[in-house]
């Protein structure tokens, strides 16, 4: 049986490789294969016996006899069958098995009736070839032939093999010879010593650089040709090392030559099987040209650039600090290495790098820009700038290397040809300018939008080539100014091609800034929107027609959202001062407004169809007592916070002649300042805004006042003062992308106004301010209006722990001020998420949820907490806040577990209320 077979997990290659690796294929006869051949003849008792070599297309046949010599094709033999498989393979008669009836060794000569053959495995399992033997009658082996054939195979392997192991000892023998001579004739000291440092053998260099013979040097320690200063750290060094089981050194120390002179020897030691191989070079010179160098390195280390000096056979030997921290490598790290080994990675052009080092051969510098990578991996672009330091004789000397960082240079060329291509490719037309907007290069999609080609806009700048429109002028001539100011721009303007095709165009701008903060160049994307403008045409008309068929329906809806945002200014900021100052005597006057813009608020929730009473003739105005003064302070308090965030500056001036007590609609002045004053700070940013109340005429019944709200904003384009009181109208068609709103706050105005028998007045300049201004007559009072009483809280209050969940601030800040009086323990949290971390950690008596909120809203918050295992969470009181009207959201409210709910803006006795009940269940 055979043995040793891998074929299930070797492929053919391998098998061929392995082969390949005896290097007996194409060799000529051997005796002791012949012999084998014979052997095998007499075993079998046949007429023909081979070993055959099974290379990829033939059959070498190595040894045979009874047949002639020559190669055999594979594609159908008896050995290439043989090898398929572990064992021997037998055909007892050759006619009758369909693989070799039609063999030409069966149906010519010899006329092979009988085979058998045993693969040749060698001992890694590979099978190489077959040993065989044929016959030309038909017939079987005994089972001791089939035993003999295996083992001649076994030995025909073990010759192949020894054969092998012979070739590669006889070369190893003449490669160690050469060795061996070439140490003789090194003009470098080679030596072998024991671990003593006793000499057992030393080439002839050491005639040339010490001045001793080799049978001088042959027995003495290599400590007697050491400097006595540098045998200490010497020793240091290699006990260190062999402490770490470091097997090779490298080391520099002085030796003295049997003349007494000193020389510095760089020697490389490898300690192996209880000997030091050594070879020692003479770097004296070096040394010497290092020492000089010296000042030189002084100055390098101090440049930004990075400085490498490398010796003649390109090893570094200096380099500066500005190195280290451009490539993060050391001194230590390099020394002795060559540069381009170190920083080269995987995309390093390895041929550029190639072609310079055959640049230094031929003594010749170079400059080259080189992908390199620092210590670290990262990849960086290096500018290396090589000198060539000849010596006297006109042989390399040194190499000096001049490194400049060019990655951020790198970078730039790349984005800009990314620019570029897709550039050429985008369908967005792409307008490159200078610093003062002419033109110095377009894509073609721009061509095709224009019509016009690079040299009719060269040099030119492209709205005053394509614009023409005088409307459109001004608009131009402002995005100019914002590019030479550095900043970008969008605009869209209507333009004509070149054969005068009416288009529309959307302009974004980029300025590119250079290092220096200065505009260097312009950068202008621009597409055809106008297509996407006559859409938008047809659908302010179908708009138009919308809103005049549903007109009533709209009004109310919008009003009614106007309405009640307006009170709840004032509710937030009055609540601001209240936190920041107790609620005692001298500031009830701000207890007053708090209360009046809750109040305010109710009362427009109450009749948020007044609009509609407007358009019927329906609705009246209130005349109850009113302090003029006390309204204007608590309209522009209330209204602080929000200019603070907008960085303006509100201020509030008033006549002293103005009467306290005055009869009138407070609910209604109310509405109107605060939307002008809303209105102002919406559309100016760190500037100036006033507001101005004159006593214009008086008598014993009535008093006339003059209202003037002045502000420094944006302004009112003087064709579009006419139509800002209409409907759903605005002065520019992007204010209310730009600043919010619906275009219905100046109407109300103006309607309320109405009602006074007074109209609004406006002065405007775009880009210098607004100013609106009315005239009211107001009857005088002669009562005034009381003081809202402070609600005491229940004592069963104090110490109850509460969690308010809001992500609005004000609110917050609105529920602290009312619950902290009532000696609660608040905490707080910001969302949904934060709210269910707090109550797994922590025991409240009562929950105040917010319904709106980012990421998880009121509605889930609650129904997380329900389902959580303890009975804690299941019963804890849960109350509702909410803007809501509550009809669609009552169910909503039930189903996920909430207590109940409180309306916003909501009054202190509802909270108590509605927390007293709870707590009593």
């Amino acid at each position: 049986m055979l043995s040793k077979s891998r074929d299930s997990s070797a492929s053919e290659s391998e098998r061929i490789k392995v082969l390949h690796e005896y290097n007996i294929l194409d060799t000529p006869s051997e005796e002791k294969f012949d012999n084998i051949t014979k052997l095998a003849t007499l075993i079998c008792n046949a007429p023909i016996a081979v070993i055959v070599l099974v290379d990829e297309s033939r059959l070498f046949l190595k040894s045979f006899i009874g047949i002639g010599n020559g190669d055999v094709s594979k594609e159908v033999s008896f050995s290439a069958e043989t090898i398929k498989g572990n064992e021997i393979l037998e055909i007892q008669d050759t006619l009758t098995d369909k693989r070799f009836k039609d063999h030409p060794m069966v149906t010519g000569k010899p006329g092979v009736r009988f085979y058998a053959g045993a693969p040749l495995l060698d001992e890694n399992g590979f099978k190489i070839g077959v040993i065989a033997v044929f016959d030309v009658v038909s017939r079987c082996l005994t089972n001791d032939q089939k035993d003999g054939l295996v083992t001649l195979a076994n030995e025909t392997i073990t010759h192949i093999t020894l054969r092998k192991k012979t070739i590669e000892l006889e070369a190893k023998t003449k490669r160690f010879e050469e060795l061996l001579n070439l140490s003789t004739v090194s003009p470098e000291i080679h030596c072998i010593l024991d671990y003593s440092g006793k000499i057992l053998f030393i080439n002839d260099a050491v005639t040339s650089i010490l001045g001793y013979t080799v049978p001088e040097s042959i027995g003495l320690s290599i400590w007697k040709f050491c400097n006595k200063e540098d045998i200490s750290r010497l020793v240091e060094i290699i006990e260190e090392g062999l402490k770490k089981k470091v097997k090779e050194f490298n080391v520099e120390f002085r030796v003295k030559s049997k003349h007494g002179q000193l020389r510095w020897l760089s020697w490389n030691m490898v300690a192996r099987q209880g000997r030091w191989y050594t070879y020692g070079r003479d770097i004296t010179e070096n040394k010497r040209v290092e020492s000089e160098l010296v000042r030189l390195s002084f100055v390098a280390s101090k440049i930004n650039n990075a400085v490498v000096i490398s010796d003649a056979n390109n090893h570094v030997t200096w380099v500066n600090d500005a190195f280290e921290k451009i490539t993060g490598f050391t001194i230590n790290d390099l020394k002795g290495k060559r540069l381009g080994d170190l920083i080269i990675g995987p995309k390093t052009d390895l041929e550029l790098l190639k072609k310079a080092r055959l640049l230094i051969k031929q003594n010749r510098s170079f400059t080259v820009d080189l992908l390199s990578y620092r210590k670290d991996g990262q990849p960086i672009w290096l500018s290396i700038y090589n000198t060539v330091v000849l010596d006297d004789k006109g042989k390399v000397d040194m190499e000096v290397e001049i490194i400049i960082d060019i990655t951020e240079k790198k970078k730039a060329e790349e984005e800009l040809q990314v620019l570029s291509l897709v550039a050429s490719k985008t369908n967005t037309g792409v307008n490159i300018s200078d610093a003062e907007g002419k033109t110095t290069w377009i894509n073609q999609s721009l061509k095709k939008l224009t019509g016009y080609s690079l040299a009719e806009l060269k040099g030119k700048e492209l709205g005053d080539v394509l614009s023409k429109d005088e409307a459109h002028k001004e608009l131009i001539l402002s995005s100019r100014a914002k590019s030479l100011k550095n900043e970008s721009y969008e605009i869209e303007v209507q333009a004509k091609t070149k054969d005068s095709q009416s288009i529309w165009l959307s302009v974004s701008n980029t300025p590119i800034i250079n290092d220096k903060g200065s505009l260097e160049r312009q950068i202008d994307l621009i597409s055809d929107i106008t297509q996407r403008k006559q859409i938008e045409h047809e659908l302010l008309e179908a708009k138009e027609q919308a809103l005049q068929l549903s007109e009533a329906k709209e009004m109310f809806l919008s009003v009614m959202s106007h309405e009640i945002r307006t009170p709840l200014n004032a509710v937030i900021g009055m609540t601001h001062l209240l936190i920041d100052n107790d609620p005692k005597a001298s500031q009830l006057e701000d207890l007053n407004v708090l209360k009046f813009s809750a109040e305010n608020l109710l009362h427009i929730i109450n009749d948020i169809l007044d609009f509609t009473k407007i358009e019927t003739g329906n609705l009246e105005l209130e005349a109850i007592p009113l302090d003029i003064k006390s309204l204007a302070c608590d309209i522009v308090n209330s209204l602080q916070i929000n200019a603070a965030q907008k960085g303006d500056k509100l201020t509030l001036a008033c006549d002293d002649q103005i009467p306290v007590n005055i009869l009138g609609d407070k609910t209604r002045l109310y509405q109107i300042l605060m939307n002008l004053l809303g209105n102002a700070i919406k559309f100016t940013d760190y500037g100036t805004i006033e507001l101005k109340i004159e006593l214009v005429s008086e008598n014993e019944e009535a008093v006339v006042m003059r209202f003037v709200v002045k502000d420094n904003g944006i302004g009112i384009p003087e064709d579009k003062q006419s139509y800002i009181f209409e409907t759903f109208t605005q002065a520019k068609t992007d204010i209310s992308r730009k600043y919010g709103g619906t275009g219905l706050g100046l109407a109300i105005t103006k309607k309320l106004l109405k009602l006074y028998k007074s109209d609004i007045k406006v002065k405007s300049k775009e880009g210098k301010g607004t100013e609106f201004s009315f005239d009211i007559q107001f009857s005088k009072a002669t009562q005034k209006t009381g003081l809202v009483k402070s609600v005491e809280p229940p004592a069963s209050f104090i110490g109850k722990r509460i969690l308010v969940v809001d992500d609005n601030e004000i609110n917050i800040l609105i529920a602290n001020r009312i619950l902290s009086k009532w000696g609660f323990d608040l905490e707080f949290a910001r969302n949904g998420r934060e709210a269910i971390e707090k109550v797994m950690t922590k025991t409240f008596d009562l929950i105040f949820m917010d319904i709106q909120m980012p990421g998880i809203d009121g509605f889930e918050t609650t129904s997380i907490i329900r389902e959580l295992d303890d009975e804690y969470f299941k019963t804890i009181p849960i109350i509702a806040l909410t803007a809501s009207t509550l009809q669609d959201e009552n169910s909503k409210f039930k189903a996920c577990g909430m207590n109940g709910h409180i309306l916003k803006p909501f009054k202190p006795e509802e909270i108590k209320n509605i927390i007293a009940i709870n707590f009593s269940k």
